[in-house]
């Protein structure tokens, strides 16, 4: 007995000495243990152009909910009947490039490592999310959000004036940054590296911020938005295409998100509202926005979210345009030289910035110069378009449109495959007027989505929390509208 317990202590202790140093023979001398920001910066770029402007985070819910693309098989998305993995995984996703930003924020403000120009860059990209966030869900977490290695594991919710103000100021900050001329930028292939055109995305994200907010707080919105366009050299805004925030693929490793969809799957194709208000304007960008039917070559599209009694050939409607679907080398667009045209006419017309109607019309008239230009439209092409009675400034079509909602309509347009915006302008100005899809389960309303539910995954995790902002959801999708939203009750 003696012996055995000899041998059982003896091998105690020599397991004990055999697993002195094992933390450190378990350590993969090859792994990566502090990733450089260049190469999170290049993830986050990435990462954020191919899961949130992907099929199943634009096409499937917000182009159909802005009537500008549509699900044609498989249409549960389109009729509103969304899976909640897909509802989580936008907000993780979110949430976790949210964290790669703030570490790329750490490394550039470290003690002897400072670079303001990497630090701006993380900052803008990191609104430009929040954006799309609190676009979908309103009130979240924002001054808390994404810092779980901090300890805060339940953040609280901030309201989506808070979060509009936080972001205002972070934008402001990385314009003093860019300005500042310090740093360098790496990893960066949107921009290729250039601190400039960093600094026109981070003025013209703050204008989109600004126009967004002005029905419900003009005074700050005009403030904001006179004091970029009357300094445009301390506030340099996107002035041409070529400013374009967009991340071009690659046509062999990493594919346009649509285009690699198209490889094993059918799905989509164009709404009916937009093609038939394209028709009716004879708009010339139409061969770039979609394909005509294959059975007869007319542009023909379907109702978003069609009822299942709906029966249509594949053959007869429009597909996604080359451009948009086809081109695996194509874009994900962030934000274009249009928008910022449309949101300075829509501001010198309703006097948010000084310049009056002729600016204005010069502004609405650049916007759709732009985007025609974009689309490849001939000069002759674009006289004959601008000269329609519902696009041409200060005419009087069959739409009846003012010239405001002339801005909008052209801005919704331009705004064609940037799903998370034209969602959010559409719910913002009601230009195009649109309806519930025909297909919905949830009866009663008269619009598309005004928001999305929180995830399954906050009523988990942060239930006490998230609890305090549901109780005005309706049907998952209805209830409590955006701030900015103020299409009051005939809106529900």
């Amino acid at each position: 007995m003696k012996n055995l317990l000899y041998i059982a202590v003896s091998s105690l202790l020599i397991i004990s000495g055999c697993t002195k140093g094992w933390e450190d023979l378990n350590v993969n001398p090859n792994a990566t243990v502090d990733v450089p920001a260049a190469s999170i910066l290049t993830f986050v770029e990435r990462y954020s152009s191919g899961n949130l402007f992907d099929v199943w985070n634009i096409g499937n819910n917000t182009d159909a909910y802005a009537n500008q693309i549509t699900k044609i098989q498989y249409i549960d998305e389109t009729r509103y009947a969304e899976r909640d993995g897909i509802i989580s995984g936008r907000w993780s996703d979110i949430m976790h490039l949210q964290l790669d930003l703030n570490k790329i924020i750490a490394k550039s403000t470290s003690s002897g490592n400072e670079n303001p120009a990497m630090e701006g860059v993380a900052k803008t990209i990191s609104a430009f999310l929040w954006i799309i966030m609190t676009d979908t869900w309103g009130a979240i977490p924002f001054t808390e959000g994404a810092q779980g290695e901090a300890g805060i594991l339940q953040p609280k919710y901030d309201t989506q004036q808070t979060v509009y103000n936080g972001l205002l100021t972070q934008l402001a900050d990385a314009n003093t940054l860019f300005a500042s001329g310090n740093g360098t930028i790496e990893g960066d292939v949107i921009y290729g590296n250039d601190a400039s055109e960093w600094q026109k995305f981070a003025n013209s994200l703050r204008l989109r911020i600004a126009i967004r907010m002005s029905n419900v707080d003009p005074t700050d919105a005009s403030s904001i938005i006179t004091a970029i366009l009357g300094d445009p050299s301390t506030y340099p805004i996107m002035t041409n295409n070529d400013d374009m925030a967009a991340f071009t693929w690659l046509e062999t490793t990493w594919r346009e998100p649509f285009a690699e969809d198209k490889i094993d799957r059918d799905d989509h194709g164009m709404c009916e509202v937009f093609i038939n208000d394209l028709l009716h304007t004879n708009d010339p960008r139409i061969g770039e926005f979609a394909h005509p039917a294959a059975s007869d070559g007319i542009y023909r599209g379907i109702p978003s979210g069609a009822a299942a009694s709906y029966i249509f050939n594949l053959s007869d409607i429009s597909r996604i345009g080359y451009r948009y679907r086809d081109n695996f080398a194509g874009k994900s667009y962030w934000m274009r030289y249009p928008e910022v045209c449309f949101i300075k006419a829509e501001a010198y017309s309703r006097g948010l910035a000084p310049g009056g109607a002729a600016a204005a019309q010069a502004a609405y008239e650049d916007g759709i110069a732009a985007s025609c230009t974009e689309h490849a439209v001939s000069a002759s092409d674009l006289a004959v378009y601008m000269a329609d009675l519902n696009v041409a400034w200060g005419a009087t079509g069959d739409w009846s449109y003012t010239d405001l909602q002339k801005i909008y309509y052209q801005k919704w347009v331009s705004l064609f495959k940037q799903g998370h915006e034209a969602w959010a302008e559409t719910r913002r100005t009601d230009i195009p007027l649109l309806g519930m899809a025909p297909g919905s389960p949830y009866a009663g309303h008269t619009r598309p989505p005004l928001r999305w539910p929180y995830p399954v995954d906050e009523y988990n995790l942060n239930n006490t929390e998230v609890k305090k902002w549901d109780s005005g959801i309706v049907d998952r999708f209805w209830g409590t509208k955006m701030w900015w939203d103020t299409r009051g009750a005939a809106a529900h």
